[in-house]
């Protein structure tokens, strides 16, 4: 009589595979700390940068420039939300094919001001993200696949991720294509995708928007005001992450 046939033992699903699974997530988190701090400093250099263009543009010839600036938002407005819809769905085709999103951000800024243009930047970026991850998941799957299985670390990370997973993926110094691709391999829902965007993109859309609207403001004051606001709001995100992995390293 034949005996019967005992399965292996999966090794993805031994102890030792879920024991790695927090050190793969504190070291994303680390990960994340370090491109955070990144931001902060380039998010710093902006706002110098900035600041003394708007300095300059408020005491020479360049302040013609700032009449053209509030022109430009008076036209806009006379589209109504139609102008807020056209640049969602531009915004959303850039991202999606690859384009920095600090731009669409900063461009939001300028044109919105910083409430509206954090609010549509932060829909057209979620937006484009997602469609780049439809692609993926429907349409370049074998392609990017091969490239996923050259990296296992990666492969393990993203098989059951989750809104805090793709958050704190969402702060890696990676190009938004790559994080896009690698997510839509994965077997994420469409919600979790959507959420966990949403809440990454929050910190540096609002820093930049921010920046942006200091940049086509009439008043020198309100201008340092929303640069001041702009390395608060990077500031408190770093400090934030840097607290979440101090608290995992000391537990």
């Amino acid at each position: 009589m034949s005996q019967p046939h005992v399965n292996e033992p999966d090794p993805a699903a031994t102890p030792a595979a879920d024991d790695a699974a927090p050190l793969m997530e504190a070291g994303m988190r680390e990960e994340a700390a370090r491109s955070v701090g990144k931001e902060r400093r380039m998010i710093a250099l902006l706002v110098v940068i900035v600041a003394g263009v708007m300095v300059l543009a408020h005491f020479t010839p360049l302040a013609a420039w700032l009449e053209d600036a509030q022109q430009w938002k008076q036209a806009l407005r006379q589209y109504g939300v139609w102008s807020h819809l056209g640049f969602i769905l531009v915004s959303a085709l850039v991202v999606m094919v690859g384009a920095p999103r600090l731009s669409v951000c900063g461009a939001a800024g300028v044109l919105f001001g910083s409430a509206q243009g954090f609010i549509v930047s932060l829909i057209g970026s979620t937006l484009g993200s997602y469609l780049a991850f439809l692609g993926v998941r429907y349409g370049f799957r074998r392609d990017i696949s091969s490239a996923l299985e050259r990296r296992p670390w990666l492969e393990r990370m993203l098989r059951h991720p989750s809104v805090l997973t793709v958050f704190w993926v969402r702060q890696l110094m990676l190009p938004g294509i790559v994080l896009n691709a690698l997510l839509g391999l994965s077997s994420i829902r469409h919600r979790t995708f959507l959420l966990g965007t949403l809440l990454g993109y929050m910190p540096l859309n609002l820093a930049a928007s921010l920046i942006g609207s200091a940049i086509a403001k009439d008043s020198l004051e309100h201008s340092l005001g929303q640069l001041m606001a702009a390395l608060a709001v990077i500031n408190l995100a770093a400090w934030l992450v840097w607290r979440k992995v101090r608290g995992q390293q000391s537990a």
